[in-house]
């Protein structure tokens, strides 16, 4: 039997391969995908003060430290009008960005330069037992593990076999349509556009690569838009004067549909879940990778002192840590999804939810306390 099975080689299942390997625990990361693929999967970007010092404090920051950049304020924009959030000020914390697909590539160079395994193009199918998990591969392989940690999605093999736990959660009944562009940020700031037709984001990745949302109605076919289309839309919600989009080729597009799940606990036996095995948050706030590199730290920690002393206090506990800061980040995105999406079609209801959008954007620039309290929330300073 070997120490630790990690299943899914995100940023969660890399970070927590690297911290076990280079305390000379013995792991192996499985992964279904090819490496390329991996390596290539777009997705968050945004890094919050407290994972980045997680990263920091393991020697694992290196890249974002050098090719990432920080920010510390974001701009709403509504009704032609630029509002300024200068979290940074209110906090004493940024942001850094760092696309995920770098992040992870990093963490697949400094897993391999640790001497540590990842097994691609391997899918787990089944982990079979709780108290001592055997790991089941589509090559028909079994590998029994003393852990297994579960980071391999909402649908993989991991949250199936974690028997006794349950999962609760929202369908917000919303979609987003995400947009990858070979465009340059059109600004300084990440911009939240609150427009009654729907919101529209500008997210930042790199020098010469921006993401972008938009809200769509459900059942509407906005993967088949024509790119004038899609870049008519963004204008026209994130329009403000001597403010023009930059724009460029859309790379890549997908839908999401917008909901929220957790999972409790988080472990069975010694199959312990993290990531979006454990939960699922929507993309508003930033906070699913942050949140799922935080589940591997507490894991690792967890781990290191039950191999090291044969203490499993902290990790028999990892549950019990968690969740209460999982369901606040949840909480943190459901209040902020509430701001930025539309109401939908001009009817009465839709009318009371944007005086509530125009409301809690009022309370987020004029109430100091409440900005405060938002700050915190959304740049995750350590506790």
């Amino acid at each position: 039997m070997r120490d630790v099975g990690i299943v899914g080689a995100g940023p969660a299942g890399l970070f927590a391969a690297n911290v076990l390997v280079r305390a000379g625990i013995g792991c192996v990361v499985f992964e279904r995908l090819a490496e390329d693929a991996v390596r290539a999967r777009a997705r968050a970007g945004l890094i919050e003060h407290r994972t980045a010092r997680l990263l920091e404090r393991h020697g694992l920051a290196g890249g974002m430290l050098a090719r990432g950049k920080t920010i510390g304020a974001c701009e709403f924009r509504r009704g032609g009008a630029r509002y300024v959030f200068d979290y940074q000020a209110l906090s004493g914390h940024v942001h850094h960005l760092y696309p995920q697909q770098l992040l992870v590539a990093d963490l697949i160079d400094s897993l391999r330069a640790a001497g540590g395994q990842v097994r691609f193009e391997v899918p787990v199918t089944a982990i079979r037992g709780l108290d001592e998990p055997v790991v089941v591969t589509g090559q028909g392989e079994q590998a029994g593990f003393g852990v297994v940690i579960g980071c391999d999605g909402f649908h993989g093999a991991a949250r199936a076999a974690a028997a006794g736990t349950s999962c609760s959660g929202a369908d917000f009944g919303a979609r987003w349509l995400a947009l990858l562009a070979q465009a340059p940020p059109s600004s300084e700031l990440q911009i939240y556009g609150l427009h009654p037709a729907g919101f529209a984001g500008h997210m930042h990745r790199t020098p010469a690569v921006s993401r972008f949302y938009l809200q769509i109605e459900p059942g509407s076919r906005a993967e088949a838009w024509q790119e004038e289309e899609i870049w008519a839309q963004l204008e026209s919600r994130l329009a403000v004067d001597g403010h023009p989009l930059i724009r460029g080729p859309i790379t890549d597009r997908s839908i999401l549909e917008l909901h929220s799940y957790v999972t409790e606990p988080m472990q069975a036996g010694r199959l312990y879940l993290a990531g979006d095995a454990a939960h699922i948050v929507t993309p508003a706030g930033g906070k699913g990778m942050n949140i799922a590199l935080q589940d591997a730290g507490e894991l690792t920690q967890g781990i290191v002192e039950l191999y090291r002393s044969g203490d499993s206090a902290r990790l028999d506990a990892y549950s019990a840590t968690r969740l209460p800061q999982v369901w606040q980040a949840v909480e943190f995105s459901h209040w902020m999804l509430q701001l930025l999406l539309a109401g939908g079609s001009a009817t009465a209801t839709a009318g009371f939810h944007e005086g509530l959008r125009e409301a809690r954007l009022r309370r987020l620039m004029d109430d100091e306390l409440f900005a405060r309290a938002f700050a915190l929330a959304y740049v995750g300073p350590d506790r």
